[in-house]
């Protein structure tokens, strides 16, 4: 059924929705799943390099705090590769990261999405509501120039629950196709069983027939042979 559209389906849903997919082993990445690897990879490199930037600018921070700051966030980018393979574990790693490091925010971003995508809602709410309440900490030892502290933390909230909203919805979606997919093999599982059970009475109909009919015959044969 999906033969020809393998790579437009994410590798965690292709062993689900396509029952000749391989069971063994991890799944490999479809072409589809490398795309939007890439993109991610270079969402973060866009949000570490916009950070630098506000980072080289910012008066009240050492030279030295800066370069630590852009070394994490370089190192960080490596592990938006790993995000499909340890979601969880990725996102619990990135919360402490991000809170010394700017330019790993978008790094943190990509690994809460890919949370709320691949994982139930009560690891979502842990992960999201430990970084809710590093939220008001993270931006007091990190002021952003020009903007109050309430207006800076309610921005902060709305984006880290556009992406957890954003991760739950695509997750959402995949739950849909995977239950209609169940309903349509179940739909022609009980058709075959229907047209299975059909066959089976037509041909016990057709065999009591012939059975009434020979015993009719072999009374027929026992009345002439009597007389």
């Amino acid at each position: 059924m999906f033969e020809g559209r393998r790579w437009l389906l994410p590798s965690a849903m292709l062993r689900e929705l396509d029952p000749d997919a391989e069971r063994s082993g991890r799944p490999r990445r479809t072409a589809r799943d490398w795309v939007v690897d890439f993109c991610c990879f270079l969402v973060a490199v866009l949000v570490g390099l916009t950070a630098a930037d506000a980072l080289d600018d910012h008066p009240d921070l050492p030279h030295t705090l800066v370069v630590v700051d852009q070394w994490i966030g370089a190192l960080s980018l490596g592990a938006v590769w790993l995000r499909r393979r340890w979601p969880l574990g990725l996102a619990v790693a990135m919360t402490p990261i991000a809170m010394v490091s700017d330019t790993s925010g978008g790094v943190g971003l990509i690994a809460l999405f890919t949370l709320a995508v691949h994982r139930p809602f009560r690891y979502v709410a842990w992960v999201a509501g430990a970084n809710l309440a590093l939220l008001p900490l993270y931006i007091w030892l990190r002021p952003e120039p020009g903007m109050p502290f309430l207006a800076a933390l309610a921005f902060s909230i709305a984006l880290l629950g556009a992406v957890v909203g954003w991760g739950m919805f695509v997750r959402s979606k995949r739950q849909l196709m995977l239950s209609l997919r169940d309903r349509a093999r179940r739909a022609e599982t009980e058709a075959r069983l229907r047209a299975e059970q059909a066959q089976r009475l037509a041909r016990e109909s057709i065999a009591r027939e012939m059975h009434d009919v020979l015993a009719h015959r072999l009374t027929l044969l026992s009345v002439h042979a009597g007389a």
